[in-house]
This record gives C-alpha cells, structure tokens and sequence, in this order.
C-alpha cells in the first residue's frame, strides 16, 4: 500500500516509530466524534494530524521537553499547555483545535459563554448609558432646576449612590476577559448589592425618615443594588463557565498581568464597598440621633407644620405661651406682639435663642415662636431655586394657615436670619410690628466677589482720605467678616458637602469628641450634615441674585417699622465694613429706635453681658 494510503488505515508517525523500535503495540486511539462536522470534515481533520504528526521525524524521542504555549490559546480552554504535551493539538490549526474541545462538549460550554457575555455587555452598556443620565439629572435637579421632585431628606446621597454604581460598573465593563476570574470579585459584588439595601431598610425604620423619603429616593436605592446584582451574574457565570471547561487545578492559576488587573479593579471595587459602608453608617448614626433628637423635643411644644398649599414641605416649629391666643378670657393680657426667631446661617434656635427663652421663662415676654430653616434641624429640604422670598413665603403659610395664628408678630433676625426677617416683615406687614435685627448680613454678601465689584458700595471702596487713623488709600478687607460669619462658596461648598456624606467627622465627633446628638442635628455639629451643607450650597449657588432682588425690593416696605439694630463691639473694631454695613441698617426704616453696640463678639449670645444689652433692647422695643 502507498504511503499516501497509510494515514488513512489509522497509523500516525508516533505509533510508526514504536514499531521500529519492536515494543509492545500501542492501543489505538479511537476516532474522533464530532456530531456537527460531515464524515469528509473528519477524515480532512484527521488526514491534517497524521500529516503535521509524521512531519516531526521518525528519530525524536518520545518524552521530549516541554511544549511552548501555543500563541492565541486561552489558557483556561486549554490547561493541558501547561501541564503535558499529550493530546496537545498542533499549533495553528482552528479545525483541529476546535476539534479537540468539541469532544468533551466544550464547543459549546465555550459558545454558550459568549452568547452570555455579549448579551450582558449590551445590558450593562445601556445601564452604564442610563446611569450617566441619571447622574446629572440629579446633580441639576438638587442644586439648579428641580426636575425630580426632592424630599424631605435631600442631602449628597442620592448623587454618591448612583456615582458609586457608575464607576463599579464600569470595571465590571473593562475587566470581564475570562482569565480575570476572581472569588473575590464576586464576594465585593454582592456585599455591593446588600448595602443599599440595608441603607433603605435603616430609613424605613424610624416613622419621621419614613414619611419624608419619597419614590425618587427609593428607586435610586434599589436600582444601585440592581445594577451591582448584573456583576454578581456575570461573575457567577463566569465562574460556572470555568468549571465546566476546565480542571479545578487550572482554576486560580493567573499570568502577572492577569494579577495586576484583578488587583486593580478588585482594589477600585474594594473602595467603593467602603465609600458605602460609610454611607451606611452615617445613615445608620443620623437615625440614632433623630430618634432621640425627636423624643427630646417632643417634650416641649414642638410641631412638624406644613409650609406650602401642596403639602410636600414641612417646617420644625416650636412656640411657647401661644395658649392664651385661644382663650376668651384673655382681655386682660397686655397683647404683646409674637417674638419670632430667625436663627442665623451657621446654627439654630437651640443655640442662639436662648437669650429670648431666657426671657419668657422670667416672665418677661409672653409669647415666643422659633422653627429651623428648610435644610436646618428637623425641617425638611427644598429643591432649588431657593431665595428669601421662599422662605418667608413658607414660614407665613404654616403660621397662619396651618397655626392660624392671627396676632401681631414682632420679628428677631440673627446674622443670615435678619435677611430671611426683612423680606418676611416687608412682605407680610399686615402682621408685623416691630423689626429688630441682631448682627445682620447686608445684602452685599448675598453676592459673589466679581458680581459684588459690579454694584455700587462694594468691598473694594477706598477708605475716606481724612480719615484720621492713618489708613489713607487702604483697602476695607470685607474677607474677614466671611469668615467668621460662616460665609461658603459654591464649589469648596459642594466638594465638602460629597465628602461629609460619608460622615467622618460625624463619627468622630461620637467616638472622640463624645458629643451628643442634639449637637448634631441643632448644634456645632450639624455643620457637618449633608443636608445643612447642601442648603449652603444653594444658598450660593442658585439664591444669590435672587435673594439680592428680593433684599431690594423689600427695602421700601420697611420705611416706616418699627426698628432697632444690634452691634457687636469687637466685630465692627475687627472689620470697618461691617460696621458701615450695620449702619445702613438703622436706615432701613425712617422709625428706627435704636442702635446698640454691645459687648463680645459676633456670637453675641456667648457673652453674658452682650446677652443682657441685647435683652433690654428687645423689651424696649416691645413695650413701645
């Protein structure tokens, strides 16, 4: 028979060598099956083998060193590169390398995968496309224009949960190659899905959290966990698919730069798990911290008040001696105007208004209400655009037509509270009696710095030439009094606002500092809280023209109140500008009846003294 014949009869070069060599017979391999090729695709497969296997040479000997790995083979297809040369197809051969793992199924183990892999990268393409969108939406709908309706709760975390969720998909996009499997990939995958889970059943837990989160917030939660569940299945297929078509010894065995991308998106992964634990966390200690905020102030005559037609916004509002409003018998009572409160920019009435308690529990005054600001205390957010006008808008609908409270009102404004007080007094006259503003802002700080030069009696006037301290031709350093009355700018603003969600300081103040939670829902800690930080990004960012408008256009309803102004000593000594500022105020209306500089600093309230002074002009101008 030819030699063209031979490789036909089932004989290879290898079997033809151990003949010559008189050993005992090799059993013969049995032929290869593959159920979608024709006999011809076979015999063309098989020919190809004996060809390339009798091209090697009768004298090689039959355990020769090891073979190289075969360029372009995967190395999780192929473990046996690794292993033996036994049974290993010749290089560059697609018919017979598809040939090889098509016997034992892992054609179509393979195929399967891909079909898997290429529907899951379409999937998550479009969830990464909709998680873009979404982002800005948020970031435009919380800070410029309310698209999506905001809740009572809006702080930086509805922005973080979905930007974290980005960026894990993200790896989950660019690092899916097969040999990238990781057991720890998958554990960092479902601990991801698990966590805003658990955020949202630690808002559900408390009634006050439960009733201001709304649909918007409930659905960025649960779709985050959806998006981090599709790297759960891939990475579970994945793994199954690597079961399936390869030994268990193949398993963990990666190249160094297999090692390296692991590492990295492991590493990227790793980090978003933290930035959510401490997301929870922060969630989980604002919760300890309302519920005993809210059965503290529940002892005193507090209430959750409407502050719009709509009934989506609610103010945190308490009042002391309102009582007698209701009663018949009240004849005799002298008819003291309502002292209302409004709490500067950097605190509450828990801390600055105790001045004014102090009075009504002396029998001073009769009458006193107090409430937190949207974004302060327990009151709800807002959306944006916020502006004065909003405000005094809110706190006018919940005490007349959710209180109905139907007396005169004489109101109090501290720092950025005498603003709020001004557009509310002017606006609302029917029902104001009498203005006293307490180291208050001037509209010029409601601007940025190069819209500021634009305005006549800006920061950058030059002091009088006959001014007898000596100062002749300095600038009036209107930066100081920013400072120390806790005035932000927009972006150092938002950055510490994306930072303080994850509520470092917040733990810190607990664990070291050991302060209580009323500090961090009304005190110096509440500085920290997203929703305060972002209030104070809208104060900047959105409010500011249109806080300045409604300043101006206030001024001329406020000619003829009743006005006193309040002074700190050492703050107009430490800055000329605020002094010139304060003076303005006197000149709001034409009724003014005092300016008093007291003692200490701007805040006053710390100052025994300065609280005295500034008791005894409140009375006066009550009684007058």
């Amino acid at each position: 028979m030819s030699n063209e014949e031979e490789p036909i009869q089932g004989t290879s070069g290898v079997q033809q060598e151990s003949s010559t060599h008189q050993g005992p017979p090799l059993k013969q391999q049995p032929p290869i099956q593959q159920s979608d090729s024709s006999d011809s695709d076979v015999e063309n497969i098989q020919q190809s083998h004996r060809n390339i296997g009798s091209s090697s040479g009768e004298n090689e000997p039959l355990l020769s060193k090891k073979k190289k790995k075969t360029k372009g083979r995967n190395r999780l297809l192929h473990p046996e590169d690794y292993e033996s040369i036994e049974n290993v197809p010749p290089p560059d051969d697609d018919y017979l390398d598809a040939e090889f793992y098509a016997n034992s199924g892992r054609f179509q183990v393979h195929k399967n995968y891909i079909i898997f892999l290429n529907n899951w990268k379409t999937v998550l393409n479009v969830v990464l496309l909709l998680n873009a969108l979404l982002l800005i939406t948020i970031f435009v709908s919380e800070f410029f224009v309310e698209i999506l309706p905001t809740d009572g709760m809006t702080s930086f975390n509805n922005f973080i949960l979905i930007l974290v969720s980005l960026i894990g998909n993200c790896f989950n996009l660019w690092f899916n190659k097969i040999g990238l499997f990781s057991p720890f990939d998958l554990h960092l995958n479902v601990a991801l899905t698990i966590l805003p889970l658990v955020n949202l059943l630690i808002i559900f837990s408390l009634q006050y959290t439960r009733e201001r989160i709304n649909n918007i917030s409930i659905i960025i939660h649960l779709w985050t966990a959806l998006t981090f569940s599709l790297g759960i299945f891939q990475a579970y297929n994945l793994r199954r698919y690597i079961r399936n078509l390869s030994p268990p010894t193949s398993h963990n065995k990666h190249t160094m730069t297999e090692w390296i991308e692991i590492a990295f998106r492991n590493l990227v992964k790793f980090i978003s798990l933290i930035l959510l634990l401490l997301l929870l966390f922060t969630t989980f200690l604002h919760s300890v911290d309302l519920r005993y905020s809210l059965k503290q102030v529940s002892k005193e005559e507090t209430m959750f008040v409407w502050a719009n037609p709509e009934h989506t916004k609610r103010l945190h509002i308490t009042c002391h001696g309102i009582d007698a409003n209701f009663t018949e018998d009240s004849q005799d009572m002298s008819r003291q105007p309502i002292i209302l409160y409004e709490h500067g920019g950097e605190d509450t009435s828990y801390t600055s208004a105790e001045w004014i308690e102090e009075l009504f529990n002396l029998g001073r005054i009769e009458r006193y209400c107090v409430y937190d600001r949207f974004g302060y205390g327990l009151s709800d957010s807002v959306g944006p655009p916020a502006s004065l006008k909003k405000s005094a808008q809110a706190l006018r609908y919940a005490l007349l037509e959710e209180l109905k409270l139907s007396d005169q009102f004489l109101v109090v404004g501290y720092d950025y509270g005498a603003l709020v007080a001004r557009v509310f007094a002017a606006n609302n006259r029917d029902i104001c009696a009498g203005l006293l503003l307490v180291e208050g802002w001037n509209e010029e700080l409601l601007l940025k710095h190069y819209l500021r030069r634009m305005f006549p009696g800006n920061g950058d006037d030059r002091d009088d030439p006959d001014d007898e301290g000596g100062r002749r031709g300095q600038r009036i350093d209107y930066r100081l009094p920013e400072r120390i009355i806790g005035k932000r700018y927009t972006i150092q603003t938002w950055l510490y606002g994306i930072w303080s969600a994850f509520g470092l300081n917040l733990q810190s103040s607990w664990l070291i500092s050991h302060h209580g939670s009323m500090s961090r829902i009304f005190g110096n800690d509440m500085l920290e809280e997203g929703r305060f930080i972002r209030n104070k990004v809208l104060e900047s960012l959105t409010s500011s023209l249109i806080s300045y408008n409604d300043i101006l256009a206030s001024n001329i309803n406020l000619q003829d109140i009743k006005l006193s102004v309040i002074s700190s000593k050492q703050f107009i000594k430490m800055s000329p500008i605020w002094g010139n500022w304060q003076r303005k105020l006197t000149k709001l209306s034409r009724k003014t009846l005092e300016w008093r500089i007291i003692d200490g600093e701007h805040q006053f309230f710390r100052n025994r003294n300065a609280v005295e002074q500034a008791q005894d002009v409140l009375l006066r101008l009550v009684n007058s």
